[in-house]
């Protein structure tokens, strides 16, 4: 696929999805409400892909309009306008997202495991968290949103299941994503996603200027993430390979001694972030044996010790913002 072709589709994937790309306050009295199955007390998973590309062309116009009131979270007020539901019908009637939908639909038939699954996170979020709202959970086809494949907005959650479909996935090669990110764009990683978008709303503040801060502002997320899903593999919270993650288990020390030794750990340098927390196939510091990112999987670390001593609830743990504090209290300090 050309750039052009990947923009358009990305505009036309945005449009589709009306005032979801930003993280905002977790309340909001607008947003819409769960759906539950009155049975299991499951959550249902809205699938907004099936419904869309399920719609004839020959009575587009009527078609949407039925199904509009389920999915305004996507299609807003302004749906029957002519240019929305001209570009709406181009969406839909192009024939790569017509081959994309077919690929969603063979490898998600059904979504009852993920149902389960979210049911239960959402559970412990409720009891980690008072007042916390069971978002709506939404699938959609994305046209290859890249950027964003959950969004998490006004207690909706969204999930792009065209950015799921497997490693192995023949059309990411041909996007030009590299192997070191299509390697997590499996289902399995899907949850874990979920939960750390969801993460974001509950930090406070931290603009993370150090890469001490940036550490642990990371380090939160994959804690939480982690906490919500103590059934998952720790490698799928943090989007490694088992290797990776056994390579920064086995040389946790000598990450942590390079970080100090170089007096990296307050650093306001861009390099020393890039290094540390941007993704990428290794670390460079490291061998190529190592993962990416190192720094968010040490401030893990740090948060999963601090979080063991401190006593403080979730909200709270995630709200500090004093990451001095937060290592000091945490009594990190790796074996050799």
């Amino acid at each position: 696929m050309n750039l052009f072709r990947k923009s358009l589709l990305l505009a036309i994937s945005l449009l589709v999805l009306a005032g979801c790309t930003e993280r905002p306050s977790t309340n909001n009295e607008n947003a819409p409400s769960a759906t539950v199955d009155g049975k299991n007390n499951l959550l249902r998973i809205k699938r907004y892909e099936k419904a869309l590309f399920s719609l004839k062309q020959q009575d587009f116009a009527s078609e949407l309009k039925a199904i509009a009131p389920e999915y305004k979270v996507f299609l807003g007020k302004d749906y029957a306008s002519p240019e929305a539901l001209n570009q709406l019908s181009a969406f839909v009637g192009d024939a790569q997202n017509q081959e994309i939908y077919r690929e969603c639909m063979t490898r998600f038939p059904e979504l009852s495991a993920m149902e389960s699954e979210f049911s239960d996170a959402f559970s412990r979020l409720s009891k980690a968290i008072p007042g916390f709202r069971t978002p709506s959970v939404y699938t959609y086809v994305s046209g290859f949103d890249f950027a964003y494949p959950i969004k998490y907005a006004d207690s909706a959650l969204i999930i792009a299941l065209d950015m799921y479909l497997g490693s192995d996935y023949k059309g990411y090669p041909a996007l030009g994503i590299p192997n070191y990110i299509s390697q997590r764009l499996t289902p399995d990683h899907i949850l874990p996603d979920c939960l750390k978008e969801m993460a974001y709303p509950y930090l406070k503040g931290n603009q993370a200027p150090t890469l001490l801060d940036a550490m642990t502002e990371e380090g939160k997320i994959l804690w939480f993430a982690g906490l919500m899903l103590p059934e998952t593999k720790e490698n799928l919270i943090i989007g490694y390979s088992d290797p990776q993650l056994k390579w920064c288990e086995d040389n946790e020390y000598n990450i942590w001694s390079f970080l100090i030794e170089n007096e990296l750990l307050y650093s306001k340098d861009a390099r020393s972030m890039s290094m540390f927390m941007s993704d990428g196939p290794f670390t460079a510091s490291f061998s190529e044996e190592s993962p990416a990112r190192t720094g968010a999987w040490v401030g893990w670390q740090i948060m999963k010790a601090y979080a063991e001593k401190s006593g403080k609830g979730v909200a709270e743990i995630m709200a500090m913002t004093d990451s001095q504090e937060i290592l000091e209290k945490s009594g990190y300090k790796p074996r050799k």
